[in-house]
């Protein structure tokens, strides 16, 4: 999903980086699209690292902001803690999934 820069930027309602603070994201609760607002704020390490999502290689935050809004969405970073993949590409685009295991 992160291969087309267009997915991800739909997840985002407000493009650019916003001076206010405020990302307002496009999630999927129960399959019905929701706005979620998040701030800014990302939890660090006392060493200067994302304590969760890292950066991505050209050190945008955009996988940060996303894991904050499903986390209040869920409730907590705890609660994401271990997911499935396929709960997760639910949230983000609102597309059937199914889980398998072997």
């Amino acid at each position: 999903m992160a291969t087309k820069a267009q997915t991800i930027d739909n997840i985002f309602i407000n493009p650019a980086y916003p001076s206010e603070g405020l990302i307002a994201l496009n999630l999927r609760v129960l399959g019905i699209p929701a706005v979620i607002t998040i701030d800014d704020y990302i939890p660090f390490y006392y060493n200067n690292f994302p304590s969760f999502a890292r950066r991505s290689g050209d050190g945008d935050m955009w996988a940060a902001f996303i894991e904050k809004g499903i986390a209040k969405m869920m409730g907590n970073y705890e609660a994401i803690g271990g997911g499935w993949q396929a709960e997760a590409w639910r949230i983000l685009n609102g597309a059937p999934t199914s889980f398998f295991t072997m």
